[in-house]
């Protein structure tokens, strides 16, 4: 009787997915983490232009309008 041999398949197909849907998950997470690293690096780059260029001597820096504020998001 070959019934036993369709539900173990079944059961491989369903790892399958999971471990695919974990690595899924791992690699979004990843590009998440990624995104915010290269922000920091960003703003860090710029606030080392902003110095260079006096910004500092003024005892201002400039703010950055680019980016919305958590209470103005649109959800």
């Amino acid at each position: 009787m070959r019934l036993p041999l369709v539900s173990r398949r079944s059961k491989t197909a369903v790892v399958g997915q999971d471990a695919q849907g974990r690595a899924e998950k791992l690699l979004a997470d990843s590009l998440r983490l990624l995104s915010r690293v290269c922000l920091k690096a960003a703003d860090v780059l710029e606030a080392k232009r902003l110095q260079r260029q006096g910004a500092d001597r003024q005892g201002k820096f400039l703010e950055r309008l680019d980016r919305a504020r958590p209470a103005d998001r649109v959800r």
